[in-house]
């Protein structure tokens, strides 16, 4: 299947907020609390997509995945780290794939796209956060050479939830 890869635009709110809704709503099924899942609302992540892509940083990159039928299937997000780690100067903050379309290469042309847009404004290192239970995605980071750096504990509607960051300290290795 043909999937091209391209900057998102305040246009793709509600695709990317569909994405967004279907992607947690897959993957965390046993992770985060179900009533969390079925209280998620495709407007509201669209207002949070509004803002988003709205915004005017220029430190923060957003890419989408299409399909042939210019169906969003998947998204991207990252910029700056948001915790100014002098470790990881980059952060990617979202990605996410409908999970028909996971495990074809997609999800690494996504992060790789903002991992480019990183190393062009200077950025070299990068990391992201991943639930620790989310035993496919913790695969996919470290097929990619992604590193376990650290550990947080979240609450999530009461449950208790453990983030592992994963890290890269040559983001230009990465996309080589």
């Amino acid at each position: 299947m043909e999937v091209h890869i391209r900057q998102a635009t305040p246009g793709d709110t509600a695709g990317i907020a569909r994405v967004h809704v279907d992607s947690w709503r897959s993957s965390y099924k046993g992770i985060v609390p179900q009533e969390i899942l079925s209280g998620l609302s495709y407007d509201e992540r669209r207002k949070l997509w509004d803002n988003i892509l709205n915004s005017s940083q220029s430190d923060t990159y957003c890419f989408v995945a299409e399909s042939q039928r210019a169906q969003i299937i998947g998204f991207a997000y990252g910029g700056l780290n948001r915790e100014c780690s002098p470790n990881y100067e980059g952060e990617i903050y979202s990605i996410y794939l409908l999970q028909d379309y996971q495990r074809g290469g997609i999800g690494r042309r996504l992060l790789l796209a903002v991992a480019e847009c990183l190393i062009d404004g200077g950025i070299g290192s990068m990391l992201l956060w991943v639930f620790e239970r989310n035993h496919s995605a913790r695969r996919f980071y470290e097929s990619l050479g992604g590193k376990a750096v650290r550990r947080k504990k979240l609450s999530i509607g009461g449950a208790r939830v453990v983030e592992v960051a994963y890290g890269w300290n040559d983001i230009a290795s990465l996309v080589r």
